[in-house]
């Protein structure tokens, strides 16, 4: 698999502040739509489920300017929405309650290899992981600038803070060497008080999403998959104990059909209710629940996509333990986000942009 950077960034123009429009965004949930690969038409929407309406190309319509390049995730800290968009290798600086790019200071931060997501230790201090590149850059949120890295020897993608320690997963390696078929097991951790790794912790193959119960553990959801089917596993769950920096226990699901060992189950985006003490996951193309209470999926609960949906992204809401699911249909096309209470009781829908996929709360 080849990767060829698209040169051609938009951008806010601060030589051409923008007036604000109308748009005053209150309590919600932004979508970020990733578009298509080297197309430069990712896009951001924002829903209010309080009157039930939904404002897509949001970032455009105030900015006159289309995101980029594969718009992959946010971070909102103090009034200000940061976007990391993949492929154009940048992070936006965003107003979260106008949109408008902060003209008056830095709003763009460029030069990253593949971001992939950013996590806030401070008002002045951040983490960015990257799909292509073997550190974990730190860099100032306020004035837009690197501060440094963190040598991580692997590729890095998502991150989780228990204490002052930050979890890492290593998603792949493929981008370090093409032809290699093998995939990371790790999830390393980083010492926040003085910005060095400090364990690698071995887990299943590509290690995605984490997220932590209500006893601090660590529970990590390993896609199991590789570059190569024959190179593959089925998906993984294992919990680690942050005292120990080891994986106490492991949780295998099977594939759709058990039978046969060549078809594995494909499973992405763990994510936990506000409790602690349940998870979701897209399981199958049908989000699932595991109960920790019996360390099992609930056989009760399961939602399925309509005819020809595609469940892509998930985010659970930590007021309202309300449950949003992503559906890329067939990605060329504009997706859909469905809202569910957490017992699966579907309450509303709406079209968002295309292949949406990160969600965030505001």
């Amino acid at each position: 698999m080849l990767l060829v950077l698209a040169v051609l960034l938009f951008s806010c123009k601060p030589d051409n502040p923008v007036t604000p429009s109308a748009y005053n965004i209150g309590s919600g949930v932004f979508v970020l739509n990733e578009g298509n690969y080297q197309f430069s038409n990712g896009s951001l929407s924002f829903y209010d489920p309080e009157a039930d309406t939904v404002v897509n190309n949001l970032f455009y319509k105030v900015n006159q300017a289309p995101l980029g390049d594969v718009a992959e995730s946010m971070a909102l800290v103090d009034g200000k929405l940061y976007i990391v968009v993949n492929n154009s290798n940048l992070i936006y600086k965003v107003d979260a309650n106008t949109m408008a790019c902060d003209t008056t200071k830095p709003f763009k931060l460029t030069d990253f290899y593949s971001p992939r997501e950013m996590h806030f230790v401070a008002p002045d201090k951040a983490y960015v992981s990257d799909l292509m590149g073997t550190d974990l850059w730190i860099i100032n949120p306020q004035d837009m600038t690197h501060t440094g890295t963190i040598a991580m020897g692997n590729t890095t993608e998502k991150m989780l803070q228990v204490g002052n320690e930050l979890y890492v997963s290593n998603w792949s390696y493929y981008y370090i060497d093409a032809y290699s078929h093998e995939s990371f097991h790790t999830v390393q951790v980083v010492d926040l008080n003085n910005d060095m790794k400090v364990a690698d912790i071995e887990v299943g193959k590509e290690p995605n999403t984490m997220v932590a119960d209500k006893n601090g553990h660590v529970w990590v959801l390993c896609e199991g998959r590789s570059w190569e089917d024959e190179f593959g596993e089925n998906p993984t769950l294992w919990e680690i104990d942050p005292m120990l920096k080891t994986a106490t226990q492991r949780y295998e699901f099977k594939g759709p059909y058990d039978f046969d060992d060549d078809i594995k189950g494909v499973a992405s985006t763990l994510k936990v209710n506000p409790a602690g003490d349940q998870f979701y996951m897209i399981y199958n193309n049908e989000v699932r629940r595991f109960d920790l209470a019996t360390l099992t999926l609930s056989e009760t609960f399961c939602i399925t996509p309509g005819p020809d949906g595609l469940f892509y992204n998930m985010a659970v809401d930590p007021r309202t333990g309300d449950i949003y699911v992503t559906d890329a249909k067939n990605y060329m096309m504009n997706g859909m986000v469905y809202r569910y209470t957490g017992d699966g009781l579907l309450l509303a829908s709406f079209e968002a942009g295309l292949i949406p996929s990160a969600m965030l709360f505001k």
